[in-house]
């Protein structure tokens, strides 16, 4: 796949592992970071793969030893026999090499889940990410907007002092100019929200959300062409659908287990016998379970495992037709956002700065009205904040086709 940069955050980070004990300033990279360590779902995956690598050695099934001592015939001060004998159960080994086996694929199953946790966890750092930059870059615009009102302000004043406009024209503009000012806090106060969301994501402790921390990584165009057969044939590599085909082998083993249990179960006994004269004699007992009941324990059991197979075999199904929705709806998404971006760059960007310009110098030399200037501007206004708006979106869906194609496009 060729990745030849069209959007991404600027990522000024070192090679080195970010400094999480420094919070002055947080990148996406020491966001990641922040949230690979408190993430609760994360810490629970973990040890619970700790936990089933161990059950896969407790699944092999060993039994401990008995030893027992029996007196028999025994009477007034003398006995028929006595000995001591050590037994040892031993299950069919058939059947422990399945039950192995079984526990050895729902721990790789696990460490799937871990790894399609991890990827969620970071698309959903970065989104919470991009839309605090978002959120930054609308409160540049908002600034800017303010700005703007404050010039038509100053020159409707200036034109109604000279009695070249309306003392109506003045009191618009400053009309416009409290609604600027309204929109700037309304954005200061998104900014504040957008804070929250990303510390809430990276489980950042409350006691280091402070309002000194800065954020470097911010919005930027730069190119990248995702290649929709690439998204495509990713998926099977996908770690969600390598769970539940890991899942499918640990049902088939629990298949085969289950009908090991038909076999015979051993028993294997040595003693030393006493029959008056010492420990002089020597016996030992073999023995193996029979199955009679197996129509009542055994039968169920195997059914029970088909059944079982057959459910997580239309799981593999479903998710699999899930992960193909998802990621064509992501991948036209990216091209939908993508083309309007490209389009807004190459015409509408331009045009609307240019409107603008025209008409503010009109406006100084008397030639437009301020109904005209105000129409411009606000054309001005709308066409920035949708291409940011698209720009943000563009970037959640990069972020999003991530996951399927499981390597980093932004935020490197």
């Amino acid at each position: 796949m060729l990745y030849s940069f069209i959007l991404t955050l600027v990522f000024w980070g070192q090679i080195i592992p970010a400094d999480t004990t420094d919070l002055t300033t947080i990148d996406v990279r020491k966001a990641l970071q922040i949230a690979y360590e408190h993430n609760p779902e994360i810490n629970q995956l973990t040890n619970r793969i700790r936990a089933q690598q161990q059950q896969q050695i407790l699944s092999i099934g060993l039994q401990d030893p008995e030893l027992s001592y029996v007196k028999e015939g025994i009477g007034k001060g003398t006995f028929g026999e006595q000995r001591w004998s050590i037994s040892q159960k031993i299950e069919f080994p058939l059947s422990s090499y399945y039950r192995y086996q079984n526990e050895k694929k729902l721990t790789a199953g696990l460490e799937y889940q871990l790894q399609a946790r991890k990827l969620q966890l970071k698309a959903d750092v970065k989104s919470a990410y991009t839309r605090l930059a978002y959120a930054i870059e609308n409160s540049h615009l908002a600034r800017e907007q303010m700005t703007l009102f404050e010039q038509l302000s100053s020159a409707a004043r200036t034109r109604s002092d000279l009695g070249e406009a309306s003392e109506i024209d003045a009191m618009q503009a400053n009309l416009q100019l409290s609604e600027a000012q309204n929109n700037l806090e309304t954005a200061q106060n998104q900014i504040m929200n957008a804070r929250y969301d990303l510390f809430e994501t990276i489980g950042l402790d409350p006691e280091d959300q402070t309002y000194d921390i800065s954020f470097p990584d911010t919005l930027h165009y730069i190119e990248v062409d995702i290649n929709q057969n690439e998204v495509l044939q990713q998926l099977n590599h996908h770690p969600e659908l390598r769970q539940v085909s890991q899942a499918q082998l640990a049902m088939s083993l629990q298949v085969k287990a289950a009908k090991t249990s038909y076999l015979p179960d051993l028993s294997v006994s040595y003693y030393r016998q006493d029959f008056g004269g010492d420990y002089e004699f020597y016996g030992f007992q073999f023995g193996i379970s029979l199955p009679l009941w197996f129509g009542a324990n055994k039968s169920p059991r195997v059914k029970q495992a088909h059944a079982r197979k057959r459910e997580t075999d239309w799981k593999f199904d479903q998710l699999q037709l899930s992960l193909k929705k998802r990621a064509e709806q992501t991948w036209h998404g990216y091209q939908t956002t993508r083309a309007n971006i490209d389009r807004f760059r190459k015409s509408i960007q331009s045009r609307s700065i240019e409107l603008v310009r025209l008409t503010q110098k009109g406006y100084r030399y008397g030639e437009l009205d301020l109904l005209t200037l105000l129409e411009a501007q606000r054309t001005y206004l709308r066409t920035q904040e949708a291409y940011y708006q698209t720009l943000r979106d563009y970037y959640l869906k990069v972020i999003e086709l991530e996951q399927y194609l499981q390597t980093d496009i932004i935020f490197k």
